[in-house]
């Protein structure tokens, strides 16, 4: 696995992984903006989002889409929701 990319210029981590980073709730991230689940779960797994797409068979602009709002992730296909899961190791429920 690569390293994340940090995802504010002024990340206080130099692995990047806002799952882990104490100023991080949940639901929205250091700079109080909304993260989706499927961030979260992604970087938590210390994974890129080009790693995720490869392991879960989907396009990496698909991974793009839901983690930035334009899709959700109950409206992914069943197949690329569980596929996504899958590669998370989470159960699919927890990714709605």
């Amino acid at each position: 696995m690569s390293g994340l990319r940090r995802k504010y210029g002024d990340c206080q981590r130099a692995d990047g992984n806002c799952a882990a980073c104490p100023l991080v709730k949940y639901d929205r991230d250091c700079h109080d903006s909304p993260i989706t689940r499927l961030e979260w779960y992604r970087r938590g797994k210390g994974l890129t989002q080009k790693e995720l797409a490869d392991m879960a068979g989907v396009n990496i602009r698909l991974v793009q889409k839901v983690e930035g709002g334009e899709y959700k992730a109950e409206n992914l296909t069943a197949r690329n929701l569980l596929n996504m899961a899958d590669a998370l190791g989470v159960d699919p429920r927890k990714l709605l």
